[in-house]
């Protein structure tokens, strides 16, 4: 997870290879007098030995590959996730966190076998051509998308930013009509939303996108709209979300809280804590409300679930998550031009005080996707990857108890592969009558 955190200070030591390299600037001023003359010495040693790679080496290199392996070789010893991105990757990486691209501005599925536009992005393309979530588009270009997949129906709408595109649309008490629409870099939606079973479920697919807290209360809007009623129960999937932007966390955290700590963020010395806190004026207070996880279930995903365990709001269903309790703070060098280092700079902790790192979220009601076939499935975590930062295990009285008495619910042997184990397991948990008393008994524990 990135975020600018205030800490130049740390670079130093960077800063200073970069100089001798020519790669950035930097000054020994700013190390410390009994470091000095050490530092300096290791950074000719690898100036010579660069050099010698250079003229001596049985082929020909490229000097900045090697360059930017020995700084990744560096960063990279540390901790998985701190890293030198070169200046191509650090504007790839900035564009997927955009989500931009050319279309129209609309979230659709497959119904009766016409395209069924489920969102239209407000201010998109599409909107602005009176297209609204409902609606059923039945030919592209004058071709009908009758017995195409979704995939294809969609591929024939995709293309350049500019150029513009024939769509039939139906609508509601309204004969079918011709829109020409020309398409625009759109970004991307990163919520989505439908009634299920009664109740509101909203996916979150990624915190790297800087409307998800904006998207998500939208959606929540729709969802109470959509049910003529407030919503009797809410789910939020969170279930392969690797996270993204610390301050998106903290206020789609602060949708389903009315202030108080989301989380912390404790860097080296004893004193660099920052506290993060939620708004006053909760969206849906009162309402039962579970959280799906998993172990893809990352970083602001995980600052998301603790914050709603911890305080006692969501009912947490699911496997355990990831562990990835670091932050990594991003520092475009010379503007970008010459790419950006990402350092991991602090550690999260849940507003109970228990850190993620490495750990991770367990789920209040831990529910498998997939049956149990008696074979021992492998699980990635963060604390299986190489020099990952240690946990800092806070234990209590009685912990090792907990563990034992965990129980793990399976799907049945023959569940059918198209259906959802976990949400349909959501759904029964959220619609029991003894739901508050579990959600009690969670927070009790």
């Amino acid at each position: 997870m990135a975020l600018s955190l205030k800490q130049a200070g740390k670079l130093t030591g960077l800063t200073l290879l970069g100089t001798v390299l020519g790669l950035s600037a930097g000054t020994f001023a700013s190390s410390k007098p009994s470091n000095k003359s050490e530092t300096y010495d290791q950074l000719v040693l690898f100036a010579d030995v660069l050099s010698r790679v250079q003229n001596d080496y049985v082929e020909e290199v490229e000097s900045p590959e090697l360059v930017e392996n020995a700084l990744n070789g560096v960063l990279q010893s540390l901790d998985p996730h701190s890293r030198y991105v070169p200046p191509a990757a650090f504007e790839k990486q900035q564009e997927r966190a955009r989500r931009e691209y050319g279309g129209l501005g609309i979230e659709v599925s497959m119904e009766s076998g016409f395209v069924k536009v489920n969102y239209a992005n407000q201010g998109a393309p599409a909107s602005r051509a009176g297209i609204v979530a409902g609606d059923l588009i039945t030919h592209v270009e004058g071709v009908s998308v009758e017995g195409k997949t979704l995939n294809q129906a969609v591929e024939k709408m995709r293309g350049l930013a500019g150029d513009p595109i024939k769509i039939t649309v139906k609508s509601v008490d309204r004969a079918p009509r011709e829109i020409t629409v020309v398409r625009e870099v759109v970004q991307g939606r990163a919520v989505r939303h439908r009634i299920l079973e009664g109740l509101g479920y909203i996916y979150l697919e990624t915190f790297n996108n800087e409307n998800v807290a904006r998207d998500l209360a939208e959606a929540i809007d729709l969802l109470e709209k959509e049910n003529n009623a407030p919503l009797p129960g809410l789910i939020l999937d969170i279930r392969n979300n690797g996270g993204g932007l610390l301050d998106q966390s903290v206020d789609v955290s602060g949708h389903f809280l009315s202030g108080g700590e989301v989380v912390s963020v404790r860097g080296r010395k004893d004193d660099d804590i920052d506290r993060y806190h939620a708004k006053h004026g909760q969206k849906l207070a009162g309402v039962p409300m579970i959280v799906l996880i998993n172990g893809n279930s990352a970083s602001a995903s995980e600052i998301v679930a603790g914050a709603l365990q911890d305080r006692g709001r969501a009912l947490v269903v699911g496997t355990p998550t990831f562990g990835k309790g670091s932050v990594q703070s991003v520092y475009p060098l010379r503007g970008g031009k010459e790419g950006a280092l990402r350092l991991t700079t602090a550690r999260y902790f849940t507003p109970a005080g228990s850190s993620i790192q490495g750990l991770g979220i367990k789920p209040d009601v831990w529910v498998e996707s997939f049956p149990d076939d008696g074979k021992k499935r492998i699980r990635i975590s963060e604390s299986s990857l190489p020099h990952a930062l240690d946990a800092i295990i806070k234990k209590t009285e009685g912990d090792d108890q907990k563990e034992k008495k965990i129980k793990k619910l399976y799907p049945p042997e023959d569940w059918p592969e198209d259906k959802d184990f976990q949400i349909e397991q959501a759904v029964k948990i959220l619609k029991s009558t003894d739901f508050k008393t579990r959600l009690r008994q969670a927070f009790n524990d």
